[in-house]
């Protein structure tokens, strides 16, 4: 078994990948061991049932929100789209819900259209007081959501 420092993993990734997929090597940090990478056939075995891995979860239970979701978030507020189908499959419904009930509330969106958006997906959602729980724990902060939104929607669409 090989052992490698996490520096050497970063500057070298390609080389311990190779090592890899031989057998496991484990990474330290510090002089301790922080992780493994190990074959796909050994990674298998520690899958759970059914041999797919899900999300990553957050400490307290929710859905991980990260950079790639809230592209894919603010992609699908400028697209026009507002078919619930396609939203429902976009996220958590009760993270889009929020997103519309949101977008119900700034310049350029449809109000009613997106109040009714967001009953849909999540039902009471457009109530103040659910929205507003909504708010206090939810990943999509409206102080750095809005204004990205505001600047997708204010580029001419051929520079997208």
């Amino acid at each position: 078994m090989k052992t490698v420092p996490a520096t050497h993993l970063k500057n070298r990734l390609g080389e311990v990948l190779r090592e890899a997929a031989l057998g496991p090597v484990a990474i330290e940090r510090h002089g301790k061991v922080v992780a493994w990478l190990v074959p796909p056939r050994q990674a298998a075995s520690a899958l759970p049932a059914g041999g797919r891995v899900g999300r990553v979860k957050r400490a307290g239970g929710g859905d991980t929100y990260g950079r790639a979701e809230e592209e894919r978030l603010l992609t699908l507020c400028t697209s026009g789209d507002f078919r619930p189908s396609r939203w429902s499959r976009a996220g958590p419904p009760e993270r889009m819900a929020g997103v519309a009930a949101m977008l119900g509330s700034m310049p350029g969106f449809d109000n009613v259209r997106m109040l009714a958006l967001a009953e849909r997906l999540h039902p009471g959602m457009s109530r103040p007081e659910v929205l507003g729980k909504w708010l206090a724990k939810s990943p999509v902060d409206p102080s750095r959501f809005f204004p990205m939104l505001e600047a997708r929607m204010n580029v001419p669409a051929t520079s997208r």
